[in-house]
């Protein structure tokens, strides 16, 4: 077994509230993309056309996904920097 050096969690919250099964698949990849390269405070610093890139998101899918993730208040997005908001301090 090899141990990972960093290892990110994703709350049980997450599908029982509903967005595991009520986000697109975009704003899934786009969710899971910034939980894993998140520091512990949830930041992330790689840039819009990285994750684009790496996800082969078109600007228009990103833009949709961005949009979906932070209007459900799942991430929050001031540019240049990207925050995914813990779900324990969210109302159900």
């Amino acid at each position: 077994m090899r141990w990972a050096k960093s290892y990110s969690i994703v709350d049980h919250e997450f599908l029982h509230r509903g967005y595991f099964g009520n986000l697109s698949l975009e704003a899934l990849a786009l969710y899971f993309f910034l939980v894993v390269v998140a520091d512990r405070e949830g930041k992330s610093y790689y840039a819009e056309r990285s994750i684009a890139d790496s996800l082969r998101l078109s600007p228009e899918k990103f833009q949709k996904a961005l949009s979906d993730l932070t209007v459900l208040g799942l991430i929050d997005f001031r540019r240049p920097y990207f925050w995914v908001k813990n779900l324990s301090q969210r109302e159900a």
